[in-house]
């Protein structure tokens, strides 16, 4: 009895290594994402700290007060630059989600065909075990002894 091959199994093979890239892309883009949102918060935090002192020292010095200001200013457009990083992480992750799922898309439907594949070489073998087991049987009806008998002259009965 044959085995059963895939005449495109190679082609899932590269498909399943290709899905296998795409995880890894996509969860390289996920962490880069969590990163880029990680400083983000590290610096709203330390804006809220600096407006926070800032409201306690009301008295400071003209200069300090320019200093602390040119801060906060240098620290709004740092947070702005880093909105549009996230965002931009936020953009490869969706990317990289969607290029996942097509690839596992492509991925199933050439499992789909191979178990349908599967399943009519299983039905064919089937098939060819089952004639091989009636030859069997009618070979057996033939030579078993009683069913036909032959009589000394050639004569059958």
């Amino acid at each position: 009895m044959r085995r059963f091959e895939f005449s495109l199994q190679k082609v899932l093979d590269y498909r399943q290594r290709r899905e296998e890239q795409a995880i890894r892309a996509f969860a390289e883009a996920q962490a880069q994402l969590m990163h880029e949102q990680a400083v983000l918060h590290k610096l709203l935090i330390e804006r809220e700290e600096c407006l926070r002192r800032s409201h306690r020292r009301q008295h400071l010095a003209v200069d300090l007060l320019d200093v602390e200001q040119t801060y906060l200013s240098a620290l709004e457009e740092r947070i702005e630059l880093q909105r549009e990083r996230v965002a931009e992480a936020e953009r490869v992750v969706e990317e990289k989600r969607e290029a996942l799922i097509e690839a596992q898309r492509e991925r199933k439907a050439l499992e789909r065909l191979r178990e349908k594949h599967y399943e009519q070489w299983r039905q064919e073998m089937l098939r060819a075990e089952q004639k091989v087991l009636d030859d069997l049987a009618t070979v057996r009806a033939v030579f078993s002894p009683g069913v036909l008998t032959m009589h000394s002259g050639g004569d059958e009965q």
